[in-house]
């Protein structure tokens, strides 16, 4: 049996247990929530930790990266949903969202933004609340959170 190093083990990553929740308020409407469980991996590189984890949506696969620091934060998305959003709670940001053929330019607001890790079980939580805008027009305003813990069941 191989063991793997902590070198290679920081560039293929630690399996973890992902809980997502979000809340959607789109203008006029009632408040969406939203609930996943998924397995993935964090990675760590360059001050900066990935999250990388696979969605089934409707019988499409969607594959998320985020990518979370102490200051700025970007979800990527690939697959049946392509989707680029960059997170700066000190500037407005120009994210991207397409579903098929057709692909739209957001206004990223961030409002709030946290990371948080423990390294002694290798867990932690992802925050952000942020509004999402195009051609001057608010679509919605979004809470997501999202906790990480180590492990696959």
């Amino acid at each position: 049996m191989k063991k793997v190093n902590e070198v290679e083990s920081k560039k293929i990553g630690q399996p973890v247990r992902i809980r997502l929740h979000s809340s959607i308020r789109h203008p006029g409407q009632e408040i969406e929530t939203h609930e996943l469980q998924a397995t993935g991996r964090l990675i760590e590189k360059a001050n900066a930790f990935y999250l990388k984890y696979d969605e089934n949506h409707n019988g499409d696969k969607i594959q998320t990266t985020l990518k979370m620091s102490d200051r700025d934060a970007l979800i990527m998305r690939s697959g049946a949903v392509k989707m680029r959003l960059p997170f700066d709670t000190e500037h407005n940001r120009v994210g991207e969202y397409g579903n098929g053929p057709a692909t739209f330019e957001l206004q990223v607001k961030t409002n709030h933004l946290e990371f948080t890790r423990e390294t002694t079980d290798k867990s932690g939580q992802f925050i952000v609340h942020y509004e999402l805008h195009t051609e001057g027009s608010l679509l919605g305003t979004y809470k997501l959170n999202i906790t990480y813990m180590e492990g696959t069941k």
